[in-house]
């Protein structure tokens, strides 16, 4: 009886040693799990770093192609016409005045002719009634 109690305590531990085995086992599924997740996280992580740090090379090399395109922004700033509308109006302005100056050109040299021809005129009728 005494054997068959022993048998039994045996017995009772026997499975609680698998019981026990196999909480372990899904312990340690579990750890690979969350060891699995933490690298892929650090994974995650470490790809995310290195775009940020990529576009922040990228906006600074268009910053510094920007820069010397425009070259030294304090030459601009003492500028009377900073935006395209009031350069648009400048430039409008400007050839409006360049075609009344060729105007005036063109009308200065059509009086130089009339004029250099009444003289041929002038100068052809006193030489008539002079001979």
């Amino acid at each position: 009886m005494r054997f068959d109690r022993v048998k039994a305590s045996v017995a009772r531990l026997e499975r609680e040693a698998e019981n026990a085995h196999g909480t372990m086992e899904k312990l340690a599924d579990e750890i690979g799990v969350m060891h699995r997740f933490e690298s892929f996280e650090q994974s995650l992580r470490n790809s995310r770093d290195n775009k940020i740090n990529v576009m922040e090379q990228g906006f600074q090399d268009l910053k510094n192609r920007l820069d010397t395109i425009q070259g030294k922004k304090g030459m601009f700033a003492g500028l009377t016409y900073k935006s395209f509308e009031t350069i648009d109006k400048k430039l409008a302005e400007l050839s409006a005045l360049q075609a009344r100056v060729e105007r005036s050109d063109r009308n200065m040299r059509i009086c130089a002719v009339a004029c250099g021809a009444a003289i041929v005129f002038a100068s052809a009728a006193a030489g008539y009634h002079l001979i």
